[in-house]
């Protein structure tokens, strides 16, 4: 078992490597009373053409397999639903599904280890057959339905598609119903094979927990099973065009005001470690010092009229592109784009205000460990966005200089955006 020390934080991860090549790390925290897991596989609805283990060559699979398949472990041969087995030990069990990695997790306050086992077996014991594979159809149609009527989901989805043109991110994590009916319980096996092996899932432990008692149960439990021995997958490799795939496009859904999105795509360097988090500390110290509450930008634009409730900002990174969102609702559509136009591409900082931010910053990552189940979650993304655990990522934050945030801004290119009007449709 090795032992992870968060630098400055005065903070320990427990991590051990079994034979078949599952990651544990466990987050011991005393006199917490919550306790949970994650178990994350490094597979999201972003790999749809990959070489399937045992064949080969590459294969496309249906868009929005990977969340029809988080769907199907939840049904168990015996009959009896995994929610109802966890709610006898008093706690809760879910899953979620995004671009790039797949999540079943449990939550609880006694029964901690009998709910671990229960975690990890239902997910290792897939049971797939044509009718229940044929009965999920329907049911994910109706979450595709339900999705297509939240605005918010609708219009950060929709941006990926204007924004990308190879990069298989540009697709909805759910699918859509044409790719749902193609998929087969052959398709959800060969899946299944190759990214729910052990040596590409990561098991995340929190709470007031005993390490090695959390680690003997998981080997014990691993020991019993036999896994195939996999080799790195062979995934499709995609060249992403710097240029957005649509620049602009205008639709009309269920909203009560006209609403503008501005997506703003950055070609960066493929990172991982220490370089990808420092190129994450810039977007989120640029975003803040831009939009954020001690600018005046948003209440000027409240002010002017522009927008009347304010705006919303968020972004994401993925392989060597990163979306920058800015959204809000206008009847000023054009005045609006420019505002934030200028706003973002102006080469104008206030230092004091980046050293407010840089402490921010370091505050909340000094808060997070004071919520177990937040650094568990810190942990599984660091391992498969960074490929490790950064454990100095306080010295980062203490050490990322004005100058260098500069010299970052003047190497960024905003030309390449799209943007999304939405108006009200007619009754």
């Amino acid at each position: 078992m090795d032992k992870i020390v968060m630098s400055n934080l005065d903070e320990v991860i427990y991590h051990e490597t079994l034979e078949n090549g599952l990651n544990i790390y466990v987050y011991k925290k005393k006199d917490f009373s919550k306790k949970g897991a994650y178990f994350v596989t490094n597979y999201g609805s972003s790999t749809n053409e990959f070489k399937p283990i045992g064949e080969d060559k590459i294969t496309s699979f249906p868009k929005g397999i990977a969340h029809f398949l988080e769907h199907k472990l939840f049904e168990s041969e015996d009959n009896e639903k995994v929610f109802e087995k966890f709610k006898k030990y008093g706690a809760n069990v879910n899953a979620y599904t995004n671009h790039i990695m797949t999540n079943y997790y449990f939550s609880a306050v006694n029964n901690f280890y009998e709910c671990l086992e229960e975690l990890i077996d239902f997910v290792q014991k897939p049971y797939f057959t044509d009718q229940n594979v044929e009965k999920e159809k329907d049911i994910i149609n109706q979450e595709i339905n339900m999705s297509d009527d939240n605005i918010n989901g609708y219009m950060f989805e929709e941006m990926f598609d204007l924004t990308l043109n190879e990069n298989p991110n540009k697709y909805k994590t759910i699918g859509d119903k044409e790719n749902v009916s193609k998929i087969t319980k052959e398709d959800l096996y060969r899946c299944y094979k190759t990214f729910y092996n052990p040596s590409n899932m990561i098991l995340v432990a929190y709470g007031d927990i005993d390490e090695k008692k959390t680690i003997s149960l998981i080997k014990d439990n691993q020991s019993k099973k036999k896994f195939d021995k996999v080799n790195e997958i062979e995934i499709k490799k995609y060249d992403e065009d710097a240029k957005v795939n649509k620049e602009y496009k205008e639709t009309k859904r269920n909203v009560s005001k006209p609403r503008v999105s501005v997506c703003y795509k950055l070609k960066v360097p493929m990172l991982t470690g220490e370089e990808r988090l420092k190129k994450l500390l810039f977007i989120e110290l640029l975003l803040d010092m831009k939009f954020g509450s001690a600018n005046p930008f948003e209440k000027n634009l409240i002010k002017e009229k522009i927008v009347e409730t304010g705006i919303s900002w968020t972004y994401s990174y993925f392989d060597d592109v990163i979306l920058i969102f800015v959204q809000g609702d206008t009847t000023k559509k054009d005045m609006l784009i420019k505002k934030i136009d200028d706003k973002i591409k102006e080469c104008k900082f206030d230092k004091e205000l980046f050293e407010l931010d840089r402490k921010v910053l370091k505050t909340n990552l000094v808060k997070t460990f004071e919520n177990p189940s937040w650094v568990a979650s810190m942990i599984y993304n660091n391992v498969i966005k960074n490929k490790k655990i950064i454990n100095n990522v306080y010295d980062i934050y203490e050490n990322y200089k004005f100058d260098y945030f500069l010299k970052e801004f003047k190497n960024i290119n905003f030309d390449n955006k799209s943007i999304l009007y939405v108006t009200k449709k007619e009754n």
